[in-house]
């Protein structure tokens, strides 16, 4: 690989993204875990606000949990917050609030797996530590012609060596960022960009005109598709909603779901519970689509009396965008 060539590619055609423009590992980390799953440009103002918000990881880990999800809500992917979290508190009481520069104690932080620590660390501290994303992958698999499945993991860890190898040869901080910005602009997924590419006179996939078949990815499973009646319960003029607790957006609000087949079957269990349903109407039905499931939710209006169950949340309707709330349910109209 012309790695110089690469690099000064990068110098010259790179996006001047803001936490592309500094080496402060705070916000390298934050940004980071913002784009996993996430495009840049969906980050960029979330990424703004936060670190305006919290300036340091010091701040950040004075943040009430439910006040910092309302400040992420619409990326997505919520647990990795939740980790950002915990992990900037372990900064504070372990580190005296001073980010981490050793690869052994990233990678130990919650939220922070084998590519996130190489990020920062080649990025934020110049030291030759492979971060192999999805970008990476892409650009390696076609430049080498590796055919090997890139979604079994130890194919992954084969290539993540030999980009172990191309950064050490290299300017970390740019050789990771020039790979990754590669990826986007260039080495797309579809149509890339080859004429504009500095590595194309050494690069299998364009050699061989075969663009098309590099990374190879097997097929991924069916989405496990979900259909549940989705309840807009009104209760002396407040609204009831429910604090997740299930690993998938936990800690966020939504209204009260159920994976049944009628609404009868519900105002029944309500019913035997003592909670008198006095009026329930259909409204619409919404779909929300996740990474590895599909959500068809139902909704109904309903009138309660009497009392509600211990885990609903009562809510006046107008403070309800105050609170953290899974894009799934923020859709649904009341």
């Amino acid at each position: 690989m012309d790695i110089q060539r690469l690099e000064a590619w990068y110098e010259k055609n790179h996006r001047k993204l803001i936490f592309r423009e500094t080496n402060n590992p705070y916000f390298i980390w934050v940004s980071e875990i913002m784009l996993q799953q996430t495009q840049v440009e969906a980050v960029l103002p979330f990424f703004e606000r936060l670190i305006k918000k919290y300036p340091t990881v010091l701040e950040l880990s004075k943040a009430e949990e439910t006040v910092f999800q309302k400040d992420v809500e619409g990326l997505g992917y919520y647990r990795r917050f939740k980790n950002m979290l915990k992990a900037s508190r372990i900064i504070v009481n372990d580190f005296s609030g001073v980010f981490p520069n050793r690869y052994e104690e990233l990678i130990k932080l919650p939220g922070i797996g084998k590519y996130t620590a190489g990020a920062i660390m080649s990025i934020a501290y110049n030291e030759p530590y492979s971060a192999l994303d999805g970008n990476v992958i892409r650009v390696l698999s076609r430049f080498l012609g590796n055919d090997l499945d890139m979604r079994v993991e130890k194919n992954k860890r084969i290539l993540d060596q030999k980009n172990q190898t191309y950064i050490e040869q290299a300017t970390p901080k740019i050789y990771t960022q020039a790979m990754m910005e590669l990826g986007a602009k260039i080495c797309r997924p579809k149509n890339p960009k080859c004429e504009d590419c500095p590595l194309q006179e050494q690069c299998f996939a364009y050699l061989n005109d075969q663009t098309d078949k590099f990374p190879l990815l097997s097929r991924l499973k069916d989405k496990k598709e979900f259909n549940y009646i989705t309840l807009l319960i009104s209760f002396k003029d407040k609204i009831c909603l429910r604090k997740r607790t299930e690993s998938l957006l936990e800690g966020m609000y939504e209204y009260p779901q159920y994976e049944v087949e009628s609404i009868s079957n519900i105002v029944d269990d309500l019913e035997n519970q003592g909670i008198h349903v006095s009026y329930y109407q259909y409204q619409k039905t919404y779909k929300h689509i996740f990474t590895h499931q599909i959500w068809n939710m139902h909704v109904y209006k309903m009138v309660v009396k009497e009392k509600v169950l211990e885990d609903w949340v009562l809510i006046e309707k107008e403070k309800i965008n105050e609170l953290p709330m899974a894009i799934a349910h923020r859709k649904i109209k009341l």
